[in-house]
């Protein structure tokens, strides 16, 4: 009876033993594949993450034509802020000057394509809007430095 209690108990611990060298076995195999599978998901994320600023990047700034074929507004569309730009042929004629420097976020920052401009029937004006809160701008471009100004439309 003792042969048969001590065969029972080593065959069970021999049992228990394979059982857990079998188990560890297959952990290996399992913990292995969740490392790629988790190194994969972080190249993939840091992938997106860099196709997203290269779009973004390249949507900050826009040029609007105006009925003037020698004058363009340009956008920073993150900032609301415009510069009037004059090309022509003559290069001493060309040049670039600032109708609004001042960053109409306000410490928000909604990302790049915030603010859009709007011409009007008049040639010199158009409206700026911050298509995230909706506030509104009245814009004028010209020649000289007192006609291009901006005010806000309350």
């Amino acid at each position: 009876m003792k042969r048969i209690t001590t065969f029972i108990a080593i065959l069970l611990c021999a049992t228990i033993g394979f059982a857990k060298t079998k188990q560890s076995n297959q952990q290996a195999p399992k913990d292995s594949v969740l490392n790629r599978i988790d190194s994969l998901v972080q190249i993939t994320n840091a992938w997106l993450e860099q196709i997203e600023l290269d779009y973004s990047l390249k949507q900050r700034y826009k040029l609007y034509q105006t009925e003037n074929i020698y004058t363009l507004l340009q956008l920073d569309t993150k900032t609301g802020m415009i510069e009037q730009v004059q090309w022509s042929l003559d290069s001493e004629n060309e040049g670039s000057v600032t109708i609004n420097n001042d960053d109409l976020n306000f410490g928000f920052d909604h990302g790049f394509g915030s603010f859009e401009l709007y011409p009007t029937k008049n040639m010199y004006q158009f409206i700026l809007l911050d298509k995230t809160s909706g506030r509104k701008w009245h814009v004028q471009w010209g020649m000289k430095t007192k006609e291009r100004w901006i005010r806000r439309i309350y």
